[in-house]
C-alpha cells in the first residue's frame, strides 16, 4: 500500500507532489552527527506553493541540533549580497534610526553591520552564539520569541537566511507579526522556491540539500499564503548569493547539471576520492551562486482589530 502524500506545514493541504528523495547526511549546522538524519522526500503544495521535507525531526531534536556551540558555521566576514540588501532596506524604511531585531541572529555579523543610530536586538538558540551576538553587535539578544519583553515592539525584523529551517513559515512569520511597531516591516531573504533550475532539477537542487532546510518560500507563496490573509508584499527582489567569475560559474554550472541528473552517482564518486584523500564525505553540492536564486521579500502586517 502506497503512503499518502503528508499535509502541508502551512496551509494543511493534502494536495502536495512528491519532488524526489533527499540523501541522508550525518552533518547538521556545520557539526557531525553521532547518527545520520534521514533525508526523506521533497513536496510542493499544490494550494499555496510551499516545498518542504517530509518527515521533519522534531522542534526539541533541531533545537537541540542547533544549540551546539559552533560559532562559525556561518562566517560573519564573507561579503554577503543579501545583508547588503537588508541594510539599505533598513536604511530606506527607517532613514532615522529605530529598533531592529534579527531573528536567528547567530553571532552577530548581520547587526554588526548595522549604522550605529539602530537599536540592535537578536533572537537565537545557539547559547555560545548568542553571548557572542552580544559582545560583537552589542546588541540584546534573547533565546526564542517567548523571552521578548512583552511590551517591545520593533520598527523592522530581520529573517535572513533563517525561514528555510523552520516547519511553518506562516506560523513564524504571524508571531512575528505580533512584534512589529506601527508602520513596521519584516524583510525575509532566503533561497526562491521557484527559481529555474530548481524547477529542473526538483529534489536534487542544492538548497535542499542540507537537512537543516525543511521548508522553501517562493513570491507565489507570498502572495497565496500571506498576501490573502491581511500581509502586504511592500517590494521583492532575486539575487545571486554569491558572485564567482564566469569561468567558475561555467565550471560550476556543469557540476551541478551532473548532480541534478546523476545525484547518486555524483555522491558516489564525490565521496570516494574524499575518502582517499583523508577527507569526510561530502558536506555540500554545487549550484550556490550560478544563478539568482535567492529570494528577497519586504511585508507588512494590516493591523488586526
Amino acid at each position: 500500500m502506497s503512503t499518502p502524500d503528508p499535509h502541508c506545514p502551512c496551509c494543511k493541504s493534502a494536495n502536495s507532489v512528491c519532488l524526489g528523495a533527499l540523501p541522508d547526511s550525518d552533518w547538521f549546522a556545520g557539526r557531525k552527527l553521532e547518527r545520520p538524519l534521514a533525508g526523506g522526500r521533497l513536496y510542493r503544495c499544490e494550494e499555496c506553493h510551499l516545498k518542504f521535507r517530509h518527515p521533519c525531526e522534531s522542534p526539541d531534536q533541531y533545537r537541540e541540533l542547533y544549540d551546539n556551540a559552533a560559532t562559525h558555521t556561518w562566517p560573519a566576514d564573507q561579503l554577503r549580497s543579501d545583508w547588503d540588501l537588508i541594510v539599505t532596506q533598513i536604511s530606506s524604511l527607517i532613514p532615522s534610526g529605530g529598533k531592529v531585531l534579527d531573528f536567528g541572529c547567530y553571532a552577530g555579523g548581520f547587526l554588526s553591520r548595522l549604522d550605529a543610530s539602530h537599536q540592535r536586538f537578536g533572537i537565537e538558540v545557539n547559547q555560545e552564539a548568542a553571548r557572542v551576538a552580544r559582545v560583537s553587535a552589542q546588541a540584546s539578544v534573547w533565546g526564542s520569541i517567548d523571552d521578548l519583553p512583552v511590551d517591545l515592539r520593533f520598527d523592522v525584523i530581520v529573517i535572513s537566511d533563517v525561514i528555510e529551517h523552520v516547519y511553518s513559515p506562516r506560523d513564524l512569520l504571524e508571531r512575528l507579526a505580533d512584534r512589529l511597531a506601527s508602520n513596521g516591516a519584516i524583510i525575509v531573504t532566503t533561497g526562491d522556491g521557484n527559481a529555474t533550475l530548481w524547477r529542473t532539477f526538483g529534489a536534487n537542487w542544492w538548497y535542499c540539500f542540507y537537512p537543516e532546510h525543511i521548508s522553501f518560500i517562493s513570491k507565489a507563496w507570498v502572495e497565496h499564503a500571506l498576501c490573502k490573509e491581511g500581509w502586504n508584499l511592500i517590494s521583492q527582489e532575486l539575487f545571486r548569493y554569491r558572485h564567482p567569475g564566469l569561468l567558475m560559474r561555467s565550471i560550476e554550472l556543469l557540476f551541478t547539471c551532473l548532480y541534478g541528473f546523476f545525484p547518486r552517482a555524483y555522491l558516489w564518486i564525490g565521496n570516494t576520492l574524499r575518502t582517499w584523500m583523508g577527507r569526510g564525505a561530502l558536506t555540500s553540492v554545487p549550484g550556490n551562486g550560478i544563478t539568482r536564486d535567492h529570494l528577497m521579500v519586504v511585508l507588512s502586517r494590516t493591523v488586526r482589530e
